[in-house]
């Protein structure tokens, strides 16, 4: 860069081309980096809007626990007489097997009863395995009251069929002596 003064006094600044090139580079560079700055900040997601945040490939990969229970399959069993189970229930057969916890009948009631025998109750479970309904069907009716108290204190785990959590119908049998 270069001066020189002209007729009336006046400084006159004078570029080399090469220093008029730099300045009109600089000059574009900021033109265009303000330029991307708008549009990415036309782009920008502001404070307040919430963000989906997609999950990371194992999160996405991770499968469904299967349910905890025990696995049932339908059996041949007494015939159901007084309780009609709901469509897709499955028929167990005889229950006492399976039942995690199967009291016995209240011995205080057996003893005012002086009976014994063979008390049927049939039962329907939920898919928790909880007792939701009983009715007892056979065996000396002074024990009734108390096997059917008996079995809907029943527990079993979670019934499933093909992994999937079902209600499951058949009987309790109490030997009551």
């Amino acid at each position: 860069m270069t001066s020189r003064t002209d007729a009336a006094g006046s400084c006159i600044l004078l570029f080399h081309p090469f220093m008029l090139f730099v300045i009109f580079t600089m000059l574009t560079g900021i033109a265009c980096q303000q330029a991307n700055d708008a549009r990415a900040n036309a782009k920008a997601t502001p404070a307040n809007v919430a963000v989906e945040v997609k999950p990371t490939e194992t999160e996405a990969k991770q499968v469904d626990a299967p349910p905890a229970g025990k696995e049932i399959k339908p059996a041949d069993g007494p015939a159901l007489k007084s309780i009609t189970p709901q469509e897709g229930t499955i028929l167990g057969g005889v229950l006492n097997d399976i039942a995690v916890s199967l009291p016995a009948p209240d011995a205080e009631a057996v003893k005012k009863a002086n009976a014994s025998g063979t008390v049927t109750v049939e039962v329907v479970v939920n898919e928790k395995g909880v007792v939701s309904t009983s009715s007892v069907v056979s065996g000396p009716q002074p024990l009734w009251s108390a096997a059917g108290s008996a079995a809907r204190q029943a527990r079993f785990e979670p019934p499933l069929h093909n992994g999937k959590p079902v209600k499951v119908a058949g009987v309790l049998i109490y030997e009551i002596k």
